[in-house]
């Protein structure tokens, strides 16, 4: 029971597989007109530091939805190399760029196969990464994205499926019609944000832009206005996600996220699973057995948050591992909010030991229970930021992606406790989705391409119609 006299219920949008031969015959031949309804395909690859993806979507161009055609997950410590490697995740798992670009090949190719398509029928691919930890400049992270280009190049995706087109011809000729690129142009705003002005602030930038992109695409199936302003959070392994203001035509980035997420739960486990670079996703499926205790749950997750630091960030290079630009920040006038266990990394060890005591005093069922609680508190802990800075608006709606966000209880944990920290009800102003990074590479791609949907629009502020004349005339130097 909720602190407000009911059981709350979370808006969440899981990720349900559709084939190809289905999407085809529900988009475009069901309507009884026989009318050809245009679809882009798109392929999101991302080398995270646990698990690797590639996620084929499909986005019908007159309604803008994005459907999820297939995915392909694999561990990426199956592209451990101890050669010539030239990164390693945070776990430690050395990777060299064949390395990494063999997985990718592998990975992005199980996907086609699985969707009943090839590479050459992917319209774009957008490569990502949350492989940031040992580098000491968030420029060094372009080595990751190279390796993944490689991969991809190597599994049949042509240069150019990756990079914005320069002129409508670059466009698949039967998508052509429905680009708006000869009235508009690609300017770097992707869903009405503008980006940072000329220079990163997190090393993994990329990821938050889509995630809040994506969970912008989402949120149309939820039936959710999850336009500007918005607070974006990806509970990966990494945390990424951003907050925006409701500023037109493009809204301004005024808050990032970035340092630890996953990772903290993973160190919980990581003396209990056996098997080398543990993370959460090695735990049996199998529900345990025995009572749990809903004290001794408060008590151990309230043991290990204490060595969560939750945080403006105002100085150094480093949180939780990932490179951040302060400087930048300050120039730029965003706030950097980071997520870390000590300093740099440093109490991981400590967490790891009360995972196992935990196990060895309670037992294993209480693991989940206290990985859920955790992360309603991190999840508490970085909203409560952005709302001392005055980040968070009259308006603002919170949307969390990744599995250290969405699964188990954590949903209905992070509804009861950002009830309790704005005293009112957060069920409508909160929406969860599955694969938000995924559908954002969909949304990225359509940008690219100048596929707007002015009759359903995805960027601009809630309650207000399509930005895109507001872009035009900006555009062309009138605003």
């Amino acid at each position: 029971m909720g602190i407000f006299g009911k059981k709350h219920q979370p808006r969440i949008l899981k990720t349900e597989k559709i084939s190809y031969a289905d999407l085809f015959f529900i988009l475009r031949l069901s309507r009884g007109d026989l009318t050809l309804r245009p679809i882009f395909i798109a392929a999101s690859v991302e080398l995270g530091n646990s698990t690797t993806k590639s996620i084929l979507t499909a986005t019908d161009l007159k309604n803008g939805k994005t459907y999820i055609l297939d995915k392909a997950v694999k561990m990426t410590r199956d592209a451990r190399s101890d050669r010539d490697s030239f990164c390693h995740t945070l776990s430690l798992v050395d990777l060299s760029e064949e390395s990494i670009a063999d997985l990718v090949k592998r990975t992005l190719q199980d996907c086609a196969k699985s969707a009943g398509i090839t590479t050459p029928d992917l319209h774009f691919v957008v490569r990502s990464t949350g492989v940031t930890a040992c580098f000491s400049k968030i420029e060094e992270v372009e080595g990751v994205i190279k390796a993944l280009a490689k991969g991809c190049m190597l599994a049949g995706v042509p240069p150019r499926k990756m990079i914005s087109p320069m002129t409508v011809e670059n466009i698949a000729p039967e998508l052509r019609k429905y680009s708006r690129m000869e009235k508009t142009y690609f300017d770097g705003a992707v869903t009405g944000n503008a980006p940072p002005a000329g220079e990163s602030i997190v090393a993994n930038e990329m990821e938050g832009e889509l995630v809040t992109a994506g969970l912008k695409e989402a949120a149309k199936w939820l039936d959710v206005d999850y336009r500007n302003p918005v607070l974006s959070l990806d509970f990966g392994t990494t945390l990424a996600g951003r907050i925006t203001d409701d500023g037109l035509p493009y809204a301004r980035v005024i808050g990032n996220f970035c340092g630890l997420a996953g990772a903290i739960p993973d160190a919980i486990v990581s003396k209990v699973v056996k098997v080398d670079f543990p993370s959460v996703l090695d735990l049996q499926k199998k529900k345990k057995k025995g009572k749990v205790r809903k004290e001794i749950v408060k008590e151990y997750a309230e043991n290990i948050f204490g060595h969560v630091q939750i945080e403006k960030i105002k100085s150094g290079t480093r949180v939780g591992g990932v490179p951040v630009n302060v400087e930048a920040a300050e120039r730029s006038d965003v706030v950097l909010i980071g997520v870390d266990a000590g300093n740099n990394l440093s109490d991981l060890p400590k967490i790891a030991d009360i995972g196992a005591e935990l196990v060895r005093e309670e037992g294993e069922q209480y693991i989940m229970p206290v990985i859920d609680e955790l992360s309603g508190c991190m999840v508490e802990g970085a909203v409560g930021i952005a709302k001392e800075e005055g980040l968070y608006l009259p308006d603002t709606k919170v949307g969390i992606t990744g599995r250290a966000g969405i699964t188990g209880r954590k949903p209905e944990i992070i509804l009861e406790k950002l009830s309790g920290l704005f005293g009112r009800n957060m069920d409508a102003e909160v929406i969860f989705a599955d694969d938000a990074l995924a559908r954002g590479a969909a949304v990225l791609g359509r940008c690219m391409h100048q596929f707007g949907t002015p009759e359903n629009p995805i960027g601009g502020v809630q309650g207000h119609g399509c930005v895109y004349g507001k872009r035009v005339k900006r555009q062309k130097g009138g605003l």
